[in-house]
């Protein structure tokens, strides 16, 4: 009997790790195909985030508001994106002829580090820039918006069907779900998600901003070129966690090696990058999200190295959305409620239960 229960028992892990090898698979072929639909959806949660923060504003009609939310975050989002793209394409041109010969002027900065520090750190500092070319981390930055500019059309078309289609949620809901519980489950479910995923995007989106904008500042304060690109780029690596802030205050500090001649402007640039990353990381950003980005701080450097493998930088910055939905849609379930709990930062996922 024992040998049955457990000849079972690794049927079902047999099954479940053969899910999840087909799942992984098939999310790793079809990145071409999944890749815009995903932004698609990151777009559409923006949008109505956005119409949201348009509805709560005070002293006008509520219909009103109701009536032009919804477009006027449309419009506001597309002009947005076109404006990044223009700019984008600007800085590259502007930028192309540094970037092609950063790695080249790595080597300056090593010998400068020599010589201020006495010590021959040539050799493994050689090997490091090596490892992690930072015109190569700029590139891919570069063409991971170039080819979402370049689906812009698909991607727009996704987002316009999704915001058709969301008018009918609620009878295809009722359609689908014959018994109420069900139904009531569903619901919440579904609106789990998408408080939890506009709340992360708008918060995040405006803490990025803020980080962007003060990033800029500093770049400008201390006559570093490109300073409007380094602000766009620590505003952009901020949706992506730990990794992002690293990056978005040493590529600006190795321009500054190459481009500033007084190492105390370099290092005072340095430090206030770093207080800028750590007070809004760190202390800002918490305490407006709150406990609403429960996730586990291991789970989310993981799923930033699983996304990033299957969908490349895409996929960094969609990790913690997907994580997040992951967490909410397990912690709605007594059988995956285990799951939710080592997902979560600190184990308290009854608020999910809660919505």
């Amino acid at each position: 009997m024992e040998s049955f229960k457990s000849d079972i028992n690794f049927a079902k892990l047999f099954y479940v790790f053969a899910f999840m090898f087909l799942v992984i698979y098939a999310f790793n072929s079809l990145n071409n195909i999944l890749i815009p639909i995903a932004i698609a959806f990151f777009i559409w949660f923006l949008i109505n985030a956005l119409a949201s923060q348009i509805r709560k504003i005070p002293y006008v009609n509520n219909k009103f508001l109701d009536f032009i939310a919804t477009p006027l975050s449309l419009i506001i989002i597309i002009y947005s994106m076109i404006k990044i793209g223009t700019f984008l394409t600007t800085s590259m041109m502007e930028l192309s002829s540094v970037v092609s010969q950063l790695d080249s002027k790595i080597n300056i900065v090593i010998d400068k580090i020599s010589t201020l520090t006495s010590i021959d750190l040539k050799e493994p500092l050689s090997k490091f820039f090596q490892e992690f070319s930072i015109s190569s981390v700029l590139n891919r930055i570069f063409v991971v918006f170039s080819s979402i500019f370049s689906n812009l059309m698909q991607i727009f078309l996704y987002v316009l069907f999704l915001l058709i289609d969301q008018r009918f949620f609620n009878a295809k809901l009722n359609a689908l779900f014959k018994k109420n519980d069900s139904k009531l489950r569903a619901k919440n479910i579904l609106t789990s998600i998408s408080q939890g995923i506009r709340t992360y995007i708008f918060i995040t989106t405006v803490v990025s901003l803020v980080t962007g904008f003060l990033t800029f500042l500093i770049c400008q304060y201390f006559g570093l070129e490109a300073s409007v690109l380094w602000g766009f780029i620590a505003f952009i690596l901020n949706f992506i966690p730990t990794v992002g802030t690293i990056v978005a205050v040493l590529i600006p500090t190795i321009f500054a090696f190459i481009q500033i001649d007084d190492l105390s402007d370099i290092l005072w640039l340095f430090t206030a990058l770093v207080i800028i990353q750590f007070v809004i990381g760190n202390i800002i950003y918490p305490k407006l999200m709150g406990n609403k980005l429960n996730i586990s701080q291991f789970v989310v450097i993981l799923s930033l190295v699983v996304w990033g493998a299957m969908w490349g930088s895409i996929g960094m910055f969609l990790a913690v959305p997907i994580m997040m939905i992951l967490l909410i849609i397990l912690s709605q379930f007594e059988s995956t409620k285990s799951l939710a709990i080592l997902i979560s930062e600190n184990g308290d996922i009854v608020r999910k239960d809660a919505n």
